[in-house]
């Protein structure tokens, strides 16, 4: 306890210091001053914005010193990416000499993009034939001898082909695949340019009308790319225009929505040149920042402007309604600024980049908005704000008497109130519970989208479009020119090949297989590995071919086994990969290393990080709100008291996306710092005006319906402006906007109604303890 006091003591020092006080109860600037640096951080920000980098590249989501992502730049340093496109065609006429002659001008026109690393077509890909002198590596179809022969031989070679059935070729013998195979990127743009760049390819050649599908990681990325941004360019001025609309519903002039209106502007346009100023991308996650930037700038504002209306309802003019205004609400406004950007900036423990740059430049951008809304506006203010504003029947008024009706029930019924909320809590554990972490990039689409039916459309005809690879490390070099080596390996491809989420494996053995086969007169009783090393040692000599070397490195020490998966779920692809680690711990080979690798991989492990991330985010921002909390409030029953109406609205949003089964996501993530951060806002100017009331000698149930009677018109006027701008977002196709709106909306509302029925209603049975100690007064 005299560690408290001491504490206590020292903030009333601190509080009481002449410097504090400055920074805490702000002046006017000169309206030349403040309109001046509007005007300079609209200019410099306009110029940063054109540096600002669009890129929603899938490796921007994995920590840089990850596992998997320290695999992956070691694998991609020997062998090819494994990011393609494909492109699927359909046609009764599929094998006739016009189209495949077309679907062969369209692989070399992509052939020649500088990101492309290989085409794989029918008349792209190698065939391994018999010869007199062993073995030959020729093309399957020969593209410059089309007319050679008929449609159908062409269809039964390929079909025929050990490789090609369901992999560029539908066993209907309907439907052929053009495969891009990209080399390593870094952009988004790169991506989309390869999409562009595809589908000119096939208009040009004139078959648009065969061309049934598009899909692929390449794809996959192009369509988040143009979904974020199209969310970008709507969204964020349509969150303004409802914001600034909803402000003129309350206070009924025009001159406080146009002032209103830049400091909007003022503080987005800050927010994502910030993110262009320390070269952080764009991204789907940051891509959030202006509407929730815009909706809390918003916020501020209203609570500025009900002060300002208490002012002028007690007959102040300007300056001085403005002055006596700010010195009213500065304290909790700056209080409300430390607890939002406590709840951002906990976004960093989440280790998935793009999270921690939404909760860096949240936080600062918080800090951009109580320098704009209380330094930067009040002059504006002063200047241009004339006329008188709406009266009591205006948009301040409903609010007044539901906030208060709400207020009365948990007055009167506290302990109906807290008793039935413990009920619920107790009741809703189970659907918390069955909350899941999980990233399907492919959900975040409707069921209707062309990037969904495409995928769809190729599993069907093709295999799955999951990347995963097997990587095998020998002792030394020339480790895979052992046959009884590869055998084992083989064995344990055989039995991952037999998995019903694997729809094909290819490895170095494949090819040696088909080798052997062809040096033999192509007699299938020789479509097995080599009886021995010597034979293998002479068929890898022979070999000239390009697939090999994809496979296995030129030492012999590295191969990788390529799967092609058809589950794309994180949690789905770690369930494969759990059964695979379990076949590889029964191979008896303690010289091999194995490691899983592939995109499907680094995406199971996002699994992980989510999770862990989400708790040290969620333990960050309470330890932080608690703590200025306590700060502020100066007694520990106080900080717990007003805490626990903003951890409630959690638990409801977790409730609810147990019983909807909507998954703990790239998104949904973000949710818990921003939902906390906000609510607590509001909590902070109805007990401050309560503490203001009781160091005044009020009673307990006096001081907390008068402090709700004065702050809770705006507090409830800010939640349904707040509200209203993220159920805007809930109208996007995109299912990451569109969640993160309604479950925010819905964290909101429901930490809106707890504020107002829980918060007295805890206040009144506090009360009636009769502690007198000062450490556990309210």
């Amino acid at each position: 306890m005299h560690l408290i006091d001491r504490l206590r003591n020292q903030i009333a020092r601190v509080t009481q210091h002449a410097l504090f006080l400055r920074v805490t109860q702000p002046g006017i600037l000169r309206r030349k001053t403040a309109i001046t640096i509007i005007v300079l951080i609209h200019v410099i920000a306009a110029a940063l914005l054109l540096r600002l980098n669009l890129n929603n590249a899938p490796g921007l989501y994995f920590p840089h010193d990850a596992p998997a992502t320290v695999l992956e730049r070691e694998l991609r340093a020997e062998f090819p990416s494994d990011e393609i496109l494909i492109g699927l065609f359909r046609g009764d006429d599929i094998y006739s000499a016009p189209v495949l002659g077309a679907l062969d001008r369209v692989a070399a026109s992509m052939a020649k993009h500088p990101d492309v690393d290989r085409v794989f077509a029918v008349t792209r890909v190698d065939h391994i034939a018999g010869s007199a002198d062993g073995f030959v590596v020729e093309p399957l179809i020969d593209a410059t001898r089309l007319d050679a022969e008929s449609a159908e031989v062409r269809k039964a070679r390929v079909l025929g082909d050990r490789f090609m059935p369901r992999w560029l070729a539908s066993t209907d013998g309907k439907a052929l695949a053009v495969v891009v195979r990209t080399r390593k990127l870094d952009e988004s743009r790169q991506r989309q340019s390869i999409e562009d760049a595809f589908h000119a390819a096939v208009q040009e050649q004139k078959l648009e009308a065969r061309l049934e599908a598009v899909a692929g990681t390449v794809a996959l990325d192009a369509a988040e790319m143009r979904s974020m941004l199209r969310d970008t360019i709507v969204f964020t001025p349509l969150v303004m225009g409802l914001g600034l609309a909803l402000l003129y519903w309350v206070v009924g002039r025009v001159i406080p929505v146009v002032i209103g209106a830049v400091a909007m502007s003022t503080s987005v346009i800050a927010c994502v040149a910030l993110i262009a100023l320390i070269g952080q991308p764009y991204t789907l996650v940051t891509a959030m920042v202006p509407t929730l930037i815009s909706a809390y700038t918003a916020a501020n504002l209203l609570h500025f402007y009900a002060a300002l209306k208490r002012m002028r309802d007690a007959g102040f003019h300007r300056p001085k309604r403005v002055i006596f205004a700010l010195q009213e609400i500065n304290t909790p406004a700056m209080f409300n600024v430390l607890t939002t950007a406590a709840g951002m900036i906990s976004l960093v423990l989440v280790p998935i980049p793009p999270v921690q740059v939404f909760g860096f430049v949240g936080a600062i951008g918080v800090l951009v908005i109580y320098f704009v809304v209380f330094y930067l506006i009040p002059p504006l203010l002063v200047k241009y704000d004339h006329g008188p504003w709406a009266s009591e029947g205006g948009g301040f008024g409903w609010t007044r008497r539901l906030s208060f009706s709400l207020a009365r029930v948990g007055i009167r019924h506290a302990g109906w109130v807290v008793g039935g909320l413990v009920l619920i809590s107790v009741a809703g554990t189970a659907l918390v519970l069955r909350v899941q972490a999980e990233s399907d990039l492919l959900k975040f689409f409707s069921a209707s989208h062309p990037l969904t039916t495409s995928t769809t459309k190729v599993e069907s005809a093709l295999v799955g479009v999951t990347a995963l690879e097997i990587v095998i490390d020998g002792p030394a070099r020339d480790a895979f020119k052992n046959v009884e080596l590869l055998r084992k390996v083989q064995a344990l491809q055989a039995q991952v090949e037999s998995l019903p989420e694997v729809d094909r494996t290819l490895s170095m053995m494949d090819i040696v297989e088909e080798m052997n086969w062809a040096f033999n007169e192509e007699d299938k009783s020789f479509r097995a590995l080599p009886t021995d090393d010597r034979m293998l040692a002479q068929l890898l000599l022979i070999y000239d071919g390009r697939d090999l070397q994809e496979l296995v490195n030129n030492d012999y020490q590295r191969m990788r086994i390529l799967l092609n998966v058809n589950v794309h779920g994180a949690n789905a692809i770690q369930e494969v990969i759990n059964k695979i680690e379990a076949m590889i711990a029964k191979v008896d080979a303690p010289q091999l290393k194995w490691q899983m690798a592939g995109y499907g991989r680094l995406f199971a492990d996002q699994e992980d990080l989510l999770v862990s991330g989400q708790l040290l985010s969620f333990a960050g921002a309470f330890g932080q709100i608690f703590l200025i909390m306590l700060l502020l409030w100066r007694t520990v029953p106080a900080a717990v008291i007003s805490m626990l109406p903003n951890l409630a609205p959690l638990f409801f949003v977790f409730m609810l996306m147990g019983a909807t089964g909507i998954y703990l996501d790239m998104a949904t993530v973000l949710i818990a710092g921003v939902v906390l951060g906000i609510t607590v806002d509001d909590t902070i100017h109805i007990f401050y005006q309560y503490q203001k009331r009781r160091s005044n000698g009020a009673g307990a149930v006096f001081a907390i319906a008068r402090s709700i009677e004065a702050s809770g018109k705006a507090v409830l006027a800010t939640s349904a402006l707040l509200v209203s701008q993220f159920l805007l977002l809930a109208t996007s196709s995109f299912v990451p906007t569109s969640r993160f709106g309604l479950l925010t909306a819905i964290g909101l509302i429901s930490g809106q109604l707890l504020e107002l029925l829980l918060l007295p209603a805890l206040v009144v049975l506090w009360s009636r303890m009769n502690l007198r100690h000062p450490l556990l007064k309210l």
